[in-house]
């Protein structure tokens, strides 16, 4: 069957294809200065919870906390349990069901220093997290390179509660317990605090900034968004395009090198290119 979608007010078009076994997606973003983004998208065989990429790496955890990195077009083990897992410049990290921070050295995980629900990785070399209190932490670049052992890292106590805590290469961005979504300005590798919180319109339960500056975020009802306008002068971006999925329901979305990976609530996972 197929379906087709109408350019709305978000400013997307859709074509929805099943073919076979496959499905397939084809979407058309319309951007107001007349530019056109197209995406191709299919879904993935493997069921996960969460997935992040970073550099044409991905990893991610299933629905009963097995990691797993992506090997050409097939999912490979990775030892261990996770409730959350990241990949960037510093590194593949990881949180445990526990909140135990861990580092994937020499292929295998270390215990490192802290307690953090949730952890990413895809700043300039630098970590950040939240803990169960919602409190938002950062680790500034030597500090992350250089860990290894339980010691280490030394974190940075960022003020303010975020349950979802995200970075690429100049800005951060959290979204607190209430879902409203904020930019944190002027985060540097030698300065993960950064300088302050700029609050941006809406509400959602997660966000994530990807390496090439891209941010996405999944709303309060499981829609996805991206920020579009973001610039050097303007980091924040000017305003939300709503993907339009038609009617699929997302927990988890991450972007990286021109690809968007999704988690529908049931697990399932979409790619698009």
């Amino acid at each position: 069957s197929i379906v087709l979608g109408h350019c709305t007010s978000a400013g997307l078009s859709v074509c929805v294809t099943h073919h076979k076994t496959m499905r397939v997606c084809i979407f058309l973003l319309l951007l107001c200065a007349g530019a056109s983004w197209a995406l191709i998208c299919r879904q993935v065989a493997g069921r996960m919870k969460q997935i992040d990429t970073s550099n044409g790496q991905v990893f991610a955890v299933d629905l009963r906390g097995n990691v797993f990195t992506r090997r050409g077009e097939f999912w490979a083990r990775v030892p261990g349990n996770l409730g959350h897992v990241t990949v960037g410049a510093a590194g593949v990290w990881g949180v445990g069901r526990d909140q135990k921070v861990y580092k994937l050295v020499d292929g295998s995980w270390a215990i490192m220093a802290g307690l953090l629900k949730q952890i990413d990785g895809g700043g300039n070399q630098i970590i950040a997290g939240v803990n169960a209190g919602n409190n938002v932490f950062c680790s500034n670049k030597r500090d992350t390179v250089r860990a290894a052992h339980f010691f280490t890292p030394v974190y940075k106590h960022i003020r303010g509660k975020m349950k979802y805590y995200s970075c690429g290469s100049h800005t951060c961005w959290g979204v607190n317990p209430s879902g409203y979504i904020y930019c944190r300005l002027h985060v540097k590798p030698v300065f993960c605090l950064g300088s302050h919180w700029l609050r941006v319109n809406g509400q959602f339960r997660m966000v994530e900034v990807g390496t090439d500056g891209t941010v996405y975020a999944i709303d309060l009802h499981w829609r996805v968004f991206r920020r579009v306008g973001i610039s050097a002068a303007r980091p924040q971006g000017i305003r939300w395009v709503h993907l339009n999925f038609i009617g699929r329901r997302f927990r988890h979305v991450t972007a990286d090198l021109g690809t968007l990976w999704l988690v529908e609530l049931n697990g399932n996972l979409i790619r698009c290119q």
